[in-house]
């Protein structure tokens, strides 16, 4: 038996969805099986955390910047703009209702969030398993280390806050990165996640070309139901779920039924791309509003005042 990876019940052993790498092609035939408890997914074959980094190809878009100058500030431009944004609504505004503090990012890549919550008082440090990223990421003045929460020797605690953003889907096993968050933060101390939400009308409607599947890097493609389900089995309370449109999902899982793959993977074709899809954000929010319901998911729970 395969548990889920969300609720930890059986998955149907009957792969719903079967596609390959659309977003950067490396070789592969990849499955997604279906939980029919709470309708999470999670990729086949299964892999070891050592095999994950195997995963990511050398110019993974989460971990560099371009080395052109003027590339270099339009990319940084947009994705800080990106988050800057991102502060507003869930699940970071829930950071604007305590003071700043310590705050943990897991999977911090390149350190995009650092560089913004540290503009707003947060001591951030990013955690990383590739050293590519942390290097970069050291460059813009982070504190950043090469890592993960699972592996390495024991990590103190203390933390006011730690955040996975687009970095929980990526895991082998989710219930054992979000039990190591719980013991390393504070009493009340908060956790928030940003992932693909697997229970989203596009995830329905493009199926396997649908692009937040991404395959084979997405390990773990979780539903409401789901997420909830894996925040009260490692101990969080308070629980709070919302959704929200992306800038490129919507545009992305389009060009994937039309062409079956990504275009304009590099240079300034890819940034251009990037920049156009921000401004088609109006009219990708009134899409999800007509369907119901966005293609992000986030979480944000706490740690009871009397957990240990």
């Amino acid at each position: 038996m395969i548990p889920c990876a969300a609720c930890g019940g059986p998955l149907d052993e009957r792969p719903v969805l079967r596609s390959f790498d659309r977003l950067y092609g490396m070789s592969g035939d990849y499955l997604v099986a279906i939980c029919p408890a709470c309708g999470s997914g999670r990729t086949l074959p299964l892999v070891s955390s050592d095999e994950l980094g195997g995963l990511y190809p050398s110019k993974y878009d989460a971990h560099g910047l371009p080395a052109n100058p003027v590339l270099r500030r339009l990319a940084t431009t947009l994705f800080e703009r990106r988050y800057r944004r991102a502060l507003a609504s869930e699940p970071f505004s829930a950071l604007a209702e305590r003071a700043p503090g310590r705050l943990l990012d897991v999977g911090s890549g390149r350190g995009d969030l650092g560089v913004v919550l540290g503009r707003k008082g947060w001591r951030v440090t990013g955690l990383e398993p590739s050293p590519e990223a942390v290097a970069e990421a050291r460059r813009r003045g982070l504190e950043s280390e090469q890592g993960t929460l699972t592996a390495g020797p024991p990590r103190a605690g203390g933390y006011d806050a730690v955040v996975f953003s687009h970095s929980l889907e990526h895991v082998v096993e989710p219930f054992e990165d979000l039990s190591m968050a719980h013991r390393l933060l504070q009493p009340r101390g908060l956790v928030l996640i940003t992932l693909p939400n697997f229970g989203s009308w596009q995830a329905r409607r493009f199926g396997s070309r649908w692009f937040h599947l991404d395959l084979p890097r997405h390990r773990t493609h979780f539903t409401e139901r789901g997420l909830e389900t894996l925040l009260r089995r490692t101990g969080f309370s308070g629980i709070r779920l919302a959704t929200s449109t992306s800038a490129d999902g919507l545009p992305m899982s389009v060009q994937y039924r039309l062409l079956g793959h990504r275009r304009l993977v590099a240079g300034a074709g890819r940034y251009a791309s990037i920049a156009a899809t921000l401004a088609l954000v109006p009219v990708t929010v009134a899409a999800d509003k007509v369907a119901g319901g966005g293609d992000l998911l986030h979480a944000v729970a706490e740690k009871p005042q009397d957990a240990n």
